[in-house]
This record gives C-alpha cells, structure tokens and sequence, in this order.
C-alpha cells in the first residue's frame, strides 16, 4: 500500500475558515517546587475549523498533556484555551463533559474495547451519555463501521479482530457521536508498519471527506512528514509550526513559535 499522502481537501477550500482552538500562555505544570514539571510550558497557538494537524515530538515532549488540554480531559495550570469562543476553564464539569460526549472524538493507542462486547456493541455503549433511542444507536454504529470498512465484523468480537481492526472500530466508536473534532494520540503506536499507513489513510479519507478537525499526535517523524499541518513540541514547548495545506491557500512555511 502507498503510504498515505496528505494534500489539500476539498471541504476546506469551499468554507469560509474560522479558529477552533486559540490557546494563550497555555502551561500546565506537575508537582511544586523544586520538583515541578512544567509538562506544557507557556503556549501560545491557533487551530482552524477542519485542520488536519499533527503534532510530533520525543517522549516526554508534552504532545499528549497537549492533546488533553484539547480534549477537556485535564485543566491547563496558567494561560487561557478557548474553543469556539468559549473559555473552558469557564466551564464546569458538566458542561465540559457534554462537550467531550458530543463534540470532540477519542482514539488513543490502547484500543480500549471492552473483550465481551462485539465491534458494535463496543460502538453503541458510547452512545450511551446522548440517551438516543435503541434504534438510531444500531443505525449509527452500523454506518460508522460501514465508513471503517467493518461492517461485517459487526458481531465480532475484539479477540476475533486484528490490531488494525480493533483500531478501526476504536475509530468507528469515535465517530458514533458524530463529533466535530477527532483527537488521536498515538494511533498507530500498537500496529505494524502497514496496519499503521492503513490507519492513516483512513483518517486522512474522513477528513478529505467531512472536513472534520484532526488533531493527531505522534513520535513518528515519517507520519509528520506527510501532513499538511506540522506542529514540533520539544520540552514542553512549540519550536516549530509548518503548513504545507491551508485553508486553499499556497503552501506555505510558518516560522518557529514559542522557541
């Protein structure tokens, strides 16, 4: 299989862009004292609706403290982050996590499927915080596996699945809430080379098709390669931002941020 090459998609040149994301000042720190860690350190950075963004860096980095400020799964220690407009330090609980449940999808690398439940019934139990009737629940986890290509693993169970297919119903299950945002952490950690540009392509496809925002993070200097949207994290800091694809524009290089 060619390795997935990601050039400009349609969705983002036929809307207007507007700024999903603005972080400023953004820090997030671990410990006190002396042995304080500041796993995110003083960021400042912008996301549009529909970007595919992917943000690499070594262990240790602060990538995926990054994506669980994004994700609302944690509360940054200094600094503001707004999504569309609205302050999440501002916002409860609740309300934060109706917006993880209805608005931002999850893939991480542990594929996270619960081993007694088959591919769609691991799909429908996330549907579960949106109460949706029993029947639009079997409806959209049908289609988001039809959209994975696993519509006839439906009654499968993990164990009866590959890695790759594990990871394509992890997909699927993040797609059943119909989110606006897709953050992914490491997705192709656990898979092969191969099961892994699988991955890629698939996530690249939704988002060719959907114009859905992608936030990927990854160590995988080959994957960064091939984004339209490069973000490189180095101690808990931005040291580099590259565009290649923008909104329709030309490509384009950003010089280094937050160095």
């Amino acid at each position: 299989m060619d390795k997935p090459q990601f050039k400009g998609q349609k969705y983002m040149k036929e809307k207007e862009t507007r700024t999903l994301y603005r972080l400023t000042g953004v820090s997030k720190r671990y410990g006190s004292g002396e042995i304080a860690i500041n796993a995110v350190d003083a960021i400042d950075l912008e996301i549009e609706d529909g970007e595919f963004v992917v943000i690499v860096g070594p262990s240790g980095s602060g990538k995926s403290t990054m994506l669980q400020l994004l994700g609302a799964l944690d509360r940054p220690s200094g600094g503001r982050i707004e999504f569309e407009g609205r302050d999440l330090q501002a916002l409860g609980d609740r309300d934060l996590a109706g917006l993880r449940s209805k608005t931002l999808g999850f893939i991480f690398q542990q594929f996270n499927l619960i081993p007694t439940l088959t591919a769609q019934e691991n799909i429908e139990i996330a549907m579960a915080p949106r109460k949706l009737a029993s029947a639009e629940r079997v409806d959209r986890a049908l289609k988001a596996l039809e959209r994975v290509g696993l519509l006839d693993r439906a009654g499968h169970l993990p164990s009866q699945m590959s890695g790759g297919e594990q990871q394509r119903v992890a997909i699927a299950r993040a797609l059943s809430n119909q989110p606006d945002v897709l953050l992914a952490d490491e997705p192709t950690g656990n898979l092969d080379s191969k099961t892994g540009e699988t991955i890629l392509t698939l996530l690249h496809d939704l988002w060719a098709d959907t114009g859905l925002t992608i936030v990927l993070i990854t160590h995988d200097q080959s994957i960064a390669a091939k984004a339209p949207r490069v973000i490189r994290f180095a101690d808990g800091r931005i040291v580099g931002d590259d565009r290649t694809f923008t909104s329709g524009r030309e490509p384009e290089t950003v010089g280094a941020g937050n160095e």
